[in-house]
Parts: structure tokens; sequence; C-alpha cells
């Protein structure tokens, strides 16, 4: 046996070991339970998880003591309110005296940083545990099981390596640093002969692989596909189902775990039963995590915006993750325009796009043009945007390559790049 072979047998007895069964059972049962029952359960968290983070983080005690709280202010879920919102940069701050354990007994993990410094977060195992349960459970809904064929592009790999088949759980890791139009042909070989069920991937990479497959009249089958860690455009998940001849159900979650939420079937977003409890204020998420319990973020503002669904009563249904707080161009009078994936959204002729803004007077917008594309086409994306940005901001247009796309460090797309800070 290889020592990579040992590395991965070792990673899956402890990833789906009896704590990960355990877990999953659990969540099992309470997918089942009314919301009256799953309304307790999360009173009965919030209680226990309130008193923990008073009694054992030296943060929260001082900082809920400030807000005229103590240790019995919280009795159930209706209290809630009393509780002071937390946000990012607080949490920055503060992160290691909101431990409610010894710093010795968690491990560091961090946001990808994409506006800005990286945060720095806290987990221990068994939060880790209870994420992977919530994972495999959402991806079993819709039709996976261990030891499925997987074949995996999301940053996995290094730049030196471009392919590694995890044998003991069937996974094909597949580096998303060499998807060019150059390499496509090798991608293509590698999955048409691994033959998998399932694709799991960034958006722009499984975009990026589509769209020049594409390009070459290649097409492949792989019946499922998750999505998560960017915003899903239209555009490309259209190419992608395509192309792939797949159907994809997008995971929407963070680096501080205080939210999941699940594609169904209808393309809604609905929260995984007891995972967290979520609020929505001013088209922002207020979340509380009810899987990590030594790094506890309680009424903590995620910087995504979202879209609710028409239909959402008494519960979170979300229709459209619509990106982050800094997915905005900025106008001269300084006004802040976001939604801008509508200017693109009936164009049928068009691949990807992507925005950049160095000046408050002017955007550049990349694009990758399909077959028949024409100046009709690019008349009509200039139109789209001037009726969202107006008119006194400059549009500039370049047609690019799909390896021309800005991505993140990690390999992550944002459909408006701003570069107004220098940056």
């Amino acid at each position: 046996m290889t020592y990579r072979f040992i590395k991965d047998l070792i990673t899956h007895k402890i990833k789906f070991g009896t704590g990960f069964e355990k877990e999953l059972q659990r969540i099992t049962v309470l997918n089942n339970c009314s919301k009256e029952e799953l309304y307790e359960l999360k009173s009965m968290e919030l209680v226990k998880l309130y008193r923990n983070a008073f009694e054992n983080s030296t943060f929260y005690k001082r900082f809920y003591q400030k807000h005229g709280l103590n240790l019995n202010s919280v009795r159930d879920l209706s209290d809630l309110s009393k509780i002071p919102i937390l946000t990012k940069p607080k949490v920055k701050e503060y992160g290691k005296e909101m431990l409610t354990k010894s710093k010795f007994t968690v491990f560091k993990a961090y946001s990808s940083g994409t506006s800005g410094t990286p945060l720095q977060v806290y987990r221990d195992f068994n939060s880790t545990i209870k994420e992977n349960a919530y994972v495999y459970f959402f991806q079993a809904m819709h039709g996976y099981k261990l030891g499925d064929r997987v074949v995996s592009l999301r940053g996995t790999l290094d730049r030196n390596a471009f392919s590694h088949h995890d044998r003991v759980n069937n996974v094909l890791y597949l580096s998303s640093f060499h998807l060019k139009k150059d390499r496509i042909n090798e991608y293509y070989k590698a999955i048409k002969e691994f033959r998998p069920k399932v694709i799991q991937a960034y958006p722009s990479s499984m975009h990026i692989l589509a769209t020049e497959l594409y390009k070459l009249d290649k097409e492949l089958h792989i019946p499922i596909a998750f999505t998560s860690s960017e915003v899903l455009h239209d555009f490309q998940k259209t190419i992608i189902e395509k192309v792939l001849n797949t159907k994809i159900f997008d995971w929407y979650g963070n680096a501080e775990r205080t939210v999941a939420l699940g594609q169904r079937q209808d393309s809604l977003y609905r929260e995984l039963p007891l995972y967290s409890h979520v609020e929505v204020e001013d088209k922002h998420l207020i979340t509380t995590s009810f899987v990590n319990s030594v790094f506890p973020l309680i009424r903590y503002k995620v910087d995504d915006v979202i879209r609710l669904a028409s239909n959402c009563k008494d519960e979170c249904i979300v229709e459209k993750i619509e990106g982050r707080d800094d997915d905005y161009i900025v106008l001269k009078n300084g006004h802040r325009i976001g939604r801008l994936d509508l200017a693109f959204k009936k164009i049928k002729r068009l691949l990807a796009a992507q925005i950049i803004q160095k000046k408050k007077d002017e955007i550049y917008v990349n694009f990758i043009p399909d077959q028949g594309f024409s100046n009709s086409d690019l008349n009509s994306i200039e139109k789209n945007l001037r009726g969202l940005i107006g008119l006194e901001c400059g549009i500039l247009f370049e047609k690019i390559e799909s390896n021309q796309l800005i991505r993140t460090k990690k390999g992550k797309f944002n459909l408006v790049i701003s570069r107004l800070n220098g940056s």
C-alpha cells in the first residue's frame, strides 16, 4: 500500500466513522420532525448555546453584560431579539476570546478572504463531523451514496498535480488550476474514462469545463452536480447542465459554519434541520449556529445578500443568493448597484461575463461569446446595463478566453471585481 492510499484510508475512517453515523441518524430523525417540534428543539439549543457562551467565553460575558443581559436573559427562541447582532469585524477582532474551550483543543480555518483579509475561525473534531454529516445528508437527498463515483474540481490539488484517484472513497480529484483550453482534452478523457455519477466543483470551475467542452462540440454525462462556495449564476447553470447532461444542486454555507441552505428539486434553498437558526433582516441572514459550541457565533450577520422566495411564510426559503455586499459597482454619486447578473440573463449567445471596476465613472465588461454572437447581442448587454446603472458610467467591452476570467487564489469566481481601492 502506498502512503497516499494509507492516508486516504485513515481520512475515510475518521470522516465516516461511528461519530458520523450517529450524527447522520440524528439528522435523519430531525428531518421528520414537525415545525413545532423543531421550534422547541431550537429553543433548547439556543439556551444551551447562550449559557455556554456566557459562562465560558470571556468575550461573550463582557459583550452581553454591556448590553444589559445576564445568564438567565434567554429562556427560549422568542428571546433571541434581546441578543445583539454580531458582525464580521467583531469576530476578526475578538475571535480568540470567543472560544469556550482551550485553544489547544481546536484548530484554525479561514474564509476565502475575497473581500479583504481572510477571517480566522475555529473548529473542533465534533463540529467537523457534524458538518460532514449534514453535507452528506443533503447530497444523499439527491441520489448520492457513499462509494458512488465522484469527480471533484474543488482546488484540493495544488498546481503541481493534475489528478489523484482516492480509491477508498472512489473520488477522482482533478486540479482546477489547469482548467484551460489547451488541456481540456485531458479533463475530458479522465472524466469520460472514470464515468462518475457525481461531479463536485465551484460553479466557476464547472462552468469553464463546460464552456471549453462546448467549444469543441463535446459532452459528458454526469447525472448529479453539486456546487458550493460561490454564487451560482444563471448563465453558468444553463451551459453546465446542457454540456454535462446533469442536474445542479447548490449548497450554500460559509466558513464560519453558521448557515446551511440546500437547493431542492424546485431550485429553492431551504434550511437543513437544526444546523442553525436563520433570521432575515434587510436582505441579509442573521445566523445562529448549533454545530460548533467551542466557537459559538450567535446572531451573526452574513455579508451575502439574499432574495427570499415569494411563498416564504414562517420559514426561511431562499430563491437566490445574490452575492456578497461588495458584489456591486459604485457610481460617482456613491450609489451602489447590484444584481448585475440580470444584464446577461437573456443573452442566448453569451458563454460568460465578468465586470471589472477601476474608476467610479467606468466599468470593463469582459465577455466570452458563443458562435453567432454579434453586435446586436453586445448592444443588448449594454442596453441592459444602462437600465441598471444609468448613462453617466462608461462601459468598455473586451472579448476574452475562459482562462482570462479573474479568480481568487483559491480559484473562486466573482461576477464583479472591484479595484477602486487599487487592489
